[in-house]
């Protein structure tokens, strides 16, 4: 096969661990500590009972954590697409308390997405004993490893409250800097990933539609080159929905995107303690977390908060990731998965 000219792309997102920038993850200032704690007593005062679909961005004023919100818009989406907080004292609310300050600060970001066809609008990231090959395997609700992957979102973000008694380590890896090695190395295999290739719905699809959707790893437009990759969703579509087979060129080409970003010199790596507020850019981030074995107490058992959001500021998605954005335009509203539930869930655990 004749090798494509396929270019590399460059930009503020291709890092590698030497160039990515230190201040990625920084601790919490005390007046953003202060702001946070603030915007949770006007949550608390216009809804004693922390009713969370109560409370929207028209509801709060973003007042103090407007630097820290303009930001991370900035940083992720037009920056290296990697931000980390460290420090919130999570010792000192209830997970209640820490649930409503997660949603605030979501919707001052932009608008939150529903994770799930029930939905869940905060993902509780904790291990209940799914799997990760089956026809709706969620990684979130398991202690498996998670391979490098992009959510469907433009943005997510990950609030850790507690850790788990070993394992479940973060790594993080430039999807821009992935293509442009392949696009040095193994062009003729990202070639391969400009084309649609059939990905599972993992039971979310629409009323009516088959389990899976085409779409490319990776595509390109004025925004530059993005990426959307969920390994398994991809490998196992034919298995799971009945999807068109995969070439072996094909499957080959998906395993070397996480392979390359496997490469020591490709990723970060840290393990976030309680208080810390992960965000990534899905388009240009790939995230992993490593298994873990959990605490047998039900109280210390790990726990995140997952939400998904789309900020106003969006970039342009190539045409080609239409199938399952729909709005590619900078600035639209796209991502997550359709939802059959009339009401937002707040709690999914």
């Amino acid at each position: 096969m004749t090798a494509s000219p396929i270019a590399p792309a460059g930009g503020p997102a291709a890092w590698t661990a030497d160039t990515l920038e230190r201040t990625w993850c920084r601790p919490f200032t005390p007046g953003e500590i202060d702001a946070l704690d603030a915007m949770l007593a006007r949550i608390r005062s216009l809804t004693p009972d922390l009713d969370l679909a109560t409370v929207t961005a028209d509801t709060l004023a973003v007042g103090g954590l407007e630097p820290l919100v303009e930001d991370l818009r900035t940083r992720l989406v037009d920056g290296q697409g990697v931000v980390a907080h460290e420090g919130f004292p999570v010792a000192d609310y209830s997970t209640d308390e820490l649930r409503a300050l997660w949603w605030g600060l979501a919707v001052l970001i932009g608008t939150p997405l529903s994770q799930s066809h029930r939905g869940d609008v905060i993902g509780d990231v904790r291990d209940i004993g799914t799997g990760i090959t089956g026809k709706a395997g969620r990684g979130y609700t398991s202690n498996a490893e998670l391979n490098f992957h992009a959510d469907v979102a433009d943005l997510s973000g990950l609030f850790f409250l507690r850790t788990a008694r070993e394992g479940g380590t973060t790594r993080l890896a430039s999807s821009v800097t992935v293509h442009d090695e392949m696009a040095a190395r193994f062009p003729d295999l990202l070639a391969e990933l400009y084309r649609p290739m059939p990905c599972s719905w993992q039971s979310n699809q629409p009323a009516g539609q088959p389990g899976w959707y085409d779409i490319p790893v990776y595509g390109r437009s004025d925004a530059g080159v993005s990426c959307n990759i969920v390994r398994t969703n991809i490998l196992l579509a034919h298995q799971n929905t009945g999807a068109p087979a995969l070439t072996e060129r094909q499957i080959e080409a998906v395993h070397k995107v996480v392979e390359v970003a496997g490469e020591p010199h490709m990723w970060v790596e840290r393990h976030f303690e309680p208080g810390t507020m992960l965000w990534v850019h899905n388009h240009t981030t790939l995230h992993l977390r490593s298994g873990f074995v959990d605490w047998d107490e039900p109280e210390r058992k790990r726990h995140l908060l997952r939400v998904w959001v789309c900020p106003p500021n969006s970039r342009h998605l190539p045409d080609s990731f239409a199938s399952f954005f729909a709005d590619t335009s900078a600035g639209g509203l796209r991502g997550g998965y359709p939802t059959t539930s009339p009401h937002p869930l707040f709690q999914t655990t």
